[in-house]
């Protein structure tokens, strides 16, 4: 995984490839996961949870508050709980 602080984006290598990425924005405190996006020949592996996980752990880290406009990340988020 790395982080692009400056440009609000974490990557994901897998198996030495880009795996995906995810795109966000920070706000008056709030994070916004915009964008969560794995690459379609390495779907249904979970890495878009990892990619969630990895960027809500830095917005907690950071003590921002979780307001995801990505649909997936929502709705992983969403079963997780408060």
């Amino acid at each position: 995984m790395e982080h692009d602080e400056k440009g609000c984006r974490f990557n994901l290598m897998a198996d030495g490839q880009a795996g995906g990425y995810i795109i966000y924005e920070v706000c008056d405190g709030c994070f916004d996961i915009q964008h969560t996006v794995v690459y379609p020949e390495l779907r249904g592996n979970g890495l878009g949870e990892v990619l969630v996980a990895a960027a809500t752990e830095y917005a907690e880290s950071k003590g921002f508050r979780m307001m995801p406009t990505c649909s997936y990340a929502k709705r992983l988020l969403s079963l997780r709980g408060p």
